[in-house]
């Protein structure tokens, strides 16, 4: 039998077993079409110009429709199909038999146990749901996971917060990446989908990514969503917030009601540092079509109210160029500079890229080099730093070694300095603690060129203070937390859980006046 008669006996095949769209049963029968996400999985540059996909149970075809996903064509026969393009159309074929010679934009291939937890098979990667395919003008296809909307969160959420996090934090997690994912919907419209697989989204690897632990927290909280006078809200999340979270209009512009800065008491310690040579760093702004030639300083020009930099100017032989807000980790790079809580400083003045240097302590090691600002310059404390009522409960000025200084975390303090003009101070200088001798008291220090409060960093530290520059070749940040800093913080919402908090208060905690 010739390949040219098996395909029309196939069209016949589809003919009688395919009903008409006015008549034919849903897959899932209290599914609509609204309850179903369409995933990139492969699109522009990594678009195949064919790929074969599997099955263990065989296939159906299957269309969408308003009322959802609709039954068609059963190939059981086959466990192995290839997807390819003949012409503008997109093709399946099996054993090199042509099966379809047109899937359509509406059309879907899933395996045959779809209904009893099957999966289908593309790139080395298993999926819910079925696939979908669109042609491009460049003769590639666009590979595109069709599945049910809660399905996809359970492919979401190890990949977001590891299925090891506590039960609450969880659940958490999961109510604020379905929220997300509604809100984002369409954001690939252009692409023939609603959302990739990357951080772009949100990181989803399908059914290979699928454990207990993080479907039971969907399952726990089906359907329910962060939503703001009615609306779906744009539940952005990062890893750590350093102690403070941000307004939504100090990072990228927009003023949203619901996701204002709060203080985070619950925050784990994580500090981090990057060094980058002046040179290093002309290039990079130069790759970034920013180009202010031979670099001579770096300064923290501007910070926002909870301490976060608002703007970070480099001055060259060409000019000065201003790097703003979430700007500045987009340029220079969110692995490189994690947030936007961070001083810097010269390396050379006691410090080493990647390391601390100063007094050593008496096993020999290097004590923490700290670094005290008045917002205009920064002095290495060089080991001379004194605390004002010292553990001993006097009110006197002790001078404490450097090696038994421990920089803690402190809110926010207003000062005069905040709103004197030129005094070169930022918008929201941090007070410092130190620790000595078991003992937490607030410590002060003076830096020349000004009577400011001052701020001091350590590689340890839990806290940054107010503006500084760096001018010596070569410039170091030393901050803390990680990510944009805007709405929930995972690391944050792992300890409240671990504290006995629900997850309905982690997410009052950092979402503003929504409802659930």
């Amino acid at each position: 039998m010739n390949k040219f008669l098996i395909y029309a006996l196939s069209i016949i095949v589809v003919a009688c077993i395919m009903p008409l769209s006015a008549s034919a049963a849903p897959m899932w029968e209290n599914l609509s079409k609204d309850d179903f996400i369409r995933v990139g999985l492969a699109y522009g540059a990594n678009a195949p110009a064919s790929c074969e996909i599997y099955s263990e149970s065989g296939f159906i075809l299957g269309f969408m429709e308003d009322g959802g996903l609709m039954d068609g064509l059963p190939l059981t026969s086959y466990k192995r199909l290839t997807i390819k393009l003949s012409g503008r159309y997109v093709t399946a074929l099996a054993d090199g038999v042509l099966i379809s010679d047109d899937l359509g934009s509406s059309g879907c291939v899933l395996p045959y146990d779809y209904r009893d937890g099957g999966v289908i098979s593309f790139a080395g990667a298993s999926y819910r749901g079925g696939l979908s395919f669109r042609s491009n003008t460049n003769n590639t296809v666009t590979v595109i996971n069709l599945l049910p909307f809660e399905q996809y969160l359970y492919g979401v959420l190890n990949s977001e917060m590891g299925r090891t996090s506590p039960e609450e934090a969880l659940k958490a997690q999961a109510v604020v990446s379905r929220s997300y994912a509604k809100h984002e919907l369409g954001s690939h419209a252009g692409d023939g989908f609603d959302v990739c697989t990357s951080v772009h989204c949100q990181v989803y690897k399908g059914y290979s990514g699928e454990y207990a632990e993080t479907t039971a927290a969907v399952d726990n909280t089906a359907g329910q969503i962060l939503s703001y006078e009615g609306k779906v809200i744009s539940a952005n999340f990062f890893k750590n917030s350093g102690g403070y979270t941000q307004n939504s209009e100090d990072v990228w512009g927009d003023s949203l009601d619901y996701l204002r800065g709060v203080k985070d008491e619950f925050s784990p310690d994580y500090p981090w540092s990057w060094s980058i040579s002046f040179s290093d760093l002309s290039r990079t702004l130069a790759s970034n079509n920013m180009n202010c030639g031979e670099i001579s300083s770096v300064e923290v020009s501007a910070r926002n109210a909870n301490g976060y930099v608002k703007e970070l100017k480099v001055t060259g032989s060409r000019g000065t160029i201003a790097l703003k807000k979430e700007q500045i980790r987009n340029v220079l790079g969110a692995s490189n500079v994690k947030s936007l809580n961070f001083n810097i400083g010269s390396e050379g003045a006691g410090q080493s890229a990647g390391g601390n240097s100063g007094e050593k302590n008496e096993g020999g090691a290097k004590a923490p080099v700290i670094y005290i600002s008045n917002g205009q310059t920064v002095k290495n404390a060089a080991g001379d730093v004194y605390a004002i009522s010292a553990a001993d409960g006097s009110d006197k000025v002790t001078r404490l070694k450097l090696n038994s200084v421990s920089v803690l975390g402190a809110e926010p303090t207003e000062t005069a300095a905040q709103s004197a003009p030129g005094s070169g101070a930022s918008d929201g200088a941090r007070s410092a603690s130190a620790s000595a001798s078991g003992g937490t008291k607030t410590a002060s220090a003076s830096a020349s060129g000004g009577t400011q409060p001052a701020s001091a960093v350590s590689s340890s530290a839990s806290t940054v203070g107010a503006g500084n520059i760096a001018a010596g070749g070569r410039v170091v940040f030393t901050g803390l937390g990680f990510g944009h800093g805007v709405g929930m913080p995972q690391d944050s919402a792992i300890e409240m859980a671990k504290q006995g908090y629900s997850y309905t208060e982690i997410l009052n905690k950092f979402y503003t006046g929504v409802q659930l």
